[in-house]
């Protein structure tokens, strides 16, 4: 399993935000980047993260866990790069 901070934020923004348009938006990315950064993220795991319902979308309980343990990821890397400055 190979996964980036970027696909992390990304995965955590539209976890957050309800929606992979809102969350591209908040990111500064176009939609279908996001879009490719959650599909490759999801790649990493052996279930679906998130699950559609017409335009609506919701966290699997995969989703949630993995949202729990990638904001502590990113929580840890923005300690680490405070020490560094």
């Amino acid at each position: 399993m190979q996964f980036t901070l970027h696909q992390l934020r990304v995965f955590v923004a539209i976890a957050e935000l309800g929606s992979v348009t809102r969350a591209a938006e908040a990111l500064h990315l176009t939609q279908p980047a996001a879009s490719v950064q959650l599909r490759n993220f999801q790649q990493c795991f052996d279930g679906p993260l998130v699950e559609w319902a017409g335009r609506s979308m919701h966290l699997t309980e995969l989703g949630r866990r993995v949202l729990g343990s990638a904001r502590e990821i990113l929580t840890e890397a923005e300690r680490m790069q405070a020490h560094s400055e």
